[in-house]
């Protein structure tokens, strides 16, 4: 009778240890394209938040489609920012979506310039690469979320030089803009003088 309760007491652990502790609430990933070290980051980070008033959160799904991201019951979430990858066909599209409450934090242009910084890599057909990319992106997130909290930021957060990149993402552009203001000047001034030389 007592080895019949044991064996069962250590089956009822063995499915609440597999259910609880092996599990990572926070990654769905359906169309498995998280590596390790990925998931291993979501769960630290979201590891910390559970130590704060707040305890926001960030959720990390992939699904096996590219369109109708959109959580379902996003409206009713709280403190919670979700990352969501999309993926069918080699064809991947990433979206940044968040609860009401931190609308202002993670407005579309910052959730733009973050998905911009690192478009080649989430466009990347390499596991590797993409995750590096995925990295980046929740990284950006989580420095978000503690700037807006006020928590002092840690090693899962950007560092002040990938800050500073995200704060100018158009740095790169501007040789660019200074460029075609060059050549629109030539061609205006080419044009004027043909034009000028034809009423002659």
């Amino acid at each position: 009778m007592q080895k019949t309760k044991l064996i069962l007491l250590t089956f009822f652990v063995g499915v609440f240890l597999t259910m609880t502790g092996f599990t990572n609430p926070y990654v769905h990933d359906k169309a498995h394209l998280l590596e390790k070290e990925t998931s291993k980051l979501i769960k630290e980070k979201n590891g910390r938040y559970l130590q704060t008033s707040e305890q926001p959160q960030i959720i990390v799904k992939t699904v096996a489609r590219v369109d109708h991201l959109t959580p379902k019951n996003l409206n009713k979430d709280k403190h919670t920012v979700f990352i969501i990858v999309g993926s069918t066909n080699k064809k991947r599209n990433v979206q940044i979506y968040s609860s009401k409450d931190l609308h202002g934090a993670f407005t579309a242009d910052v959730r733009g310039t973050i998905l911009r910084s690192q478009s080649d890599r989430l466009r990347s057909s390499s596991k590797k690469e993409f995750n590096r990319g995925l990295r980046f992106v929740f990284r950006a997130c989580a420095t978000t979320i503690d700037q807006r909290y006020q928590y002092s930021l840690d090693k899962y957060d950007l560092t002040s030089e990938e800050r500073s990149q995200l704060s100018h993402p158009r740095r790169l552009a501007l040789p660019i803009a200074l460029a075609l203001i060059v050549v629109m000047g030539g061609l205006f001034y080419f044009f004027r003088n043909n034009l000028h030389v034809k009423n002659k």
